[in-house]
Parts: structure tokens; sequence; C-alpha cells
């Protein structure tokens, strides 16, 4: 018999961290992943890590030659038509993702944990209506792990949230295709040295970017999209008619896909915790979700690791705290800029160019808040400021009434998602009728997809 303190499905970044910080602690830890070892962490080549999150979580460097691709730190936001760049510096670091993923394999085995590849989460052993274990097949045969609580690292397929019973305590909804990014990497080499990069640029209007590459004299040329790869061809090909990028031969072309929603009200349920893509645990304003998840990640290891040496039961009960600290440290920020962000799409390019020119909404405090994580918050006097420059945009033509209506109207609901989620209930007993309000509110504030959609009506 199997038997573990901790099971985590999913050996990906997530997986691994959660894997790493449990076993130093001293338990027992089993990860399982359905791909084989040299698939995982095939998603995109090159990921970006800013360079503090190493210190932040004490991440294990990448080095030379391996895992490590470049840095960068100069950043530069551009209007619709290029105009009024918003500079700032943001040290990033560039990383081979399949051989990072590796290395945080070896990591997370350096301290104890035993990862299995190629082996598939088929279902949870429940006992006395308690998750206890899980059943997974492996080179062909089905196996039984028991363990004191199972993680969900499984990304959007969410393997194991999925199969929660309803009711159980973590809502077991699918991550439908119109709840995610839509991503496209264009891997290209410029022609002319002048063009080579020391930095990145990036066109919001657009969810377009220029970063740099493995290759020196090359540039990935990014673009994201809410409703599929042919949207974001669309809106790639939109932007190139606007914006003049150096000349450049393409070599190859990435997709990959993030979640784009709204998390579970609760990660938490009896022996069980879901954290990563599969809680859609992704910064609304990038899609990336990598140090995102470990923020949350280390507050349940907190917890987890206080209940397992006192030997308590790790009950949705006692696992509760995961819930409140998490939404007080990062999920009320995130829940606010996403209901703030679908109300906030529906601009022409020359209204974006507007607000770029006049620093509404498209300002350095902006960035710079969307850089560190950190809920937007403006000052009596800024918004004073912004409402006299719309209302006067308005009244040149240079802004749209119903625009003007949409940005109000965004800026409530993420005012009142942001209030909702600052009472989020510390008992368990207040928990359904906070969901319910809270059902109501992200109703009211949309989906991305949807205004989308209006949009191209």
């Amino acid at each position: 018999m199997e038997i573990y303190d901790g099971i985590i499905v999913g050996a990906g970044t997530s997986g691994s961290y959660l894997g790493r910080r449990l076993a130093e602690k001293g338990f027992k830890i089993l990860i399982i992943d359905k791909l084989p070892k040299e698939e995982i962490g095939n998603k995109y080549d090159i990921v970006h890590i800013q360079k503090r999150d190493f210190d932040r979580f004490k991440l294990p460097e990448p080095e030379e030659g391996d895992d490590y691709a470049f840095e960068f730190s100069a950043t530069a936001a551009y209007s619709a038509f290029g105009n009024h760049p918003k500079r700032g510096s943001n040290p990033t670091v560039g990383l081979r993702l399949h051989r990072y993923t590796l290395r945080l394999n070896r990591w997370a085995e350096a301290a104890g944990a035993e990862i299995k590849y190629g082996a598939a989460f088929k279902d949870f052993i429940f006992e006395d209506g308690m998750i206890k274990g899980i059943i997974y097949s492996e080179a062909g045969e089905e196996r039984k792990a028991y363990g004191k609580i199972v993680a969900d690292c499984s990304g959007i397929p969410s393997v194991a949230r999925r199969r929660l019973p309803e009711g159980y305590g973590v809502e077991n909804f699918e991550i439908g295709p119109d709840e995610m990014f839509y991503v496209i990497l264009r891997y290209v080499r410029y022609l002319d040295e002048k063009d080579y990069l020391n930095g990145s640029r990036s066109w919001v209007y657009y969810k377009t970017w220029e970063a740099p590459q493995l290759d020196s004299k090359g540039a990935i040329l990014g673009i994201g999209a809410n409703l599929g790869y042919e949207h974001a061809e669309r809106i790639f090909k939109e932007f190139t008619k606007r914006i003049a990028l150096p000349r450049h031969e393409l070599e190859r072309v990435e997709k990959g896909r993030t979640p784009y929603r709204r998390p579970p009200y609760s990660f938490v349920a009896d022996n069980f915790l879901v954290t990563g893509d599969a809680a859609c645990l992704t910064k609304p304003h990038a899609g990336e979700g990598i140090t995102s998840s470990m923020v949350q990640i280390d507050i349940a290891v907190k917890c987890i690791t206080k209940l397992l040496k006192s030997n308590k039961p790790l009950s949705k009960e006692n696992l509760w705290p995961i819930n409140k600290e998490y939404v007080v440290v990062q999920g009320r920020a995130y829940a606010a800029m996403l209901a703030t962000l679908i109300g906030a799409v529906s601009t022409s390019p020359e209204e974006n160019e507007f607000f770029f020119e006049h620093d509404v909404i498209f300002n350095a405090k902006s960035f710079a808040a969307m850089a560190e994580d950190k809920e937007l918050r403006y000052s009596l006097p800024e918004m004073l400021r912004m409402a006299s420059v719309l209302i006067r945009g308005v009244l040149r033509g240079k802004v749209r009434f119903k625009t003007l209506r949409s940005l109000i109207r965004a800026m409530k609901n993420g005012s009142r998602i942001s209030k909702h989620y600052g009472k989020y209930p510390c008992e368990q007993e207040r928990f359904p009728a906070w969901a319910r309000k809270s059902d109501r509110l992200w109703e009211r504030a949309g989906s991305m997809a949807a205004a989308l959609k209006e949009m191209t009506k």
C-alpha cells in the first residue's frame, strides 16, 4: 500500500513548488504527472519571471547553457498608434520552460519528494464521504495511493478538481473555451542590427508585445486574445497595419492557453487543495500564472504544515484560513482588476490614443501597479482629474459617450467586487451567503469573452 502525507497531481511549476515546500518540511510527498519526463513543461519554449521573485520565493537560479535564456529591464507600453510611451524598469529573467521545470522537479526530489512520470490521475478514493487518496494508472496498471491531502496542480484540465462531487466544497466547473487566454508567439530574427532588443515593448490595445528570445538577434512577437487563436490572428493583422515592426524573418510559431476567469470561491475541501492553472490563478492583466500561484502555495504550505505537525485533520474547516489569507494578500486585488478590465475593453484605437496621451487609465502609476500585482487605487484628486479629462474628451468628440459609460460601469464593478472580497468570511457558515452575492456581482461584471463578442457585432 502506498501511503503519503500529501499527493500532488501535476509535476509542472506549481506541483514542483508545492512538492518542494512540503517535502522540505519533512513530509512524505508523491507527485504524479501523466506526461513522460521529456514532455514536462513543453507548453512554451520561453517564459518570463521577474528577477525579484527568485529571492521572494527562494527559487533555484537558472544556469547559462541550460535553462537560462536572457535578462532585460527596460519596458515601454505604447498607444494603439504607437505613441506616448509609458516607460518603466522591471528586471526580468527569460527561462527555457521545459528545462526550468525539470530543474524544479529535481529541486523537489532533492527535498525528498517522489515524482512519477507517465502516471495519470483516474479518481479519488473516498472513505466515509471524505477523500483519502487517489487511483492512478502507471505503465498500464491501476494503482492506489493514500494521503492526508490531495492537491490538484494539473493545469487547465483540472483533472482532480473536476472529479469532485457536487457540494464537496470546491467548484468543479470546466474551464471552457470562452474562459481562456489564447497566446500565439512568433519567434523571429531581426535583419537590422539597430533593431536588436535590450528590453520589451507592448501595445495594450492589441494585447501584443515584443520581447527578447534566446537568440540575441531575435525577438518574440506575442499576441493574446480571449476568443480563440483565429481572433488573435485577426487582431495581430490589425496591429501590423498600424504599427511598423522591424524587418524580420519568421522562425517558428508557438501556441498556448492560460485560464482567464475568476478562480473558485474556495480552494479547499476536506483533504483537498487546488492551485495553479487548475485554480485559475493567473494575472488578469497578463495571463501569466507561475509566480501568482506561488503566492497561494506559500499560504497553503504554512497552514498544511501547522495541521500536520499538530496531527490535526486537514478538514475544510481547518484549511479554511488558506482562502481568507489568499484573498487578503492577492485574491482581492486580482478580482477587482479582472472585473475592471472586463468593462474597459470596449474602446476604439482613437480613444486608446486619447487615454495614453492624457494619462487616463494608461499611465505610469497603473503600469507600475500591474507590474507589482497590486490593486490600482486612485486618490480623489486623481479621480477628479481623470473625470475632467474624460468629459472634455466626450465634448470634443474624442471619446464616445458609451465608452465613458462603460468605463464608469467597469470601475464601479471593480470597486464593488473589491469591497465584497474584502469581506471574505472567516467562518464557513457565512460562506454560502457570500458566494451567492459574489455570483450576482460577477454576473453584473460579465466576462471578457462576452464583452469582446459584443464589440465585434
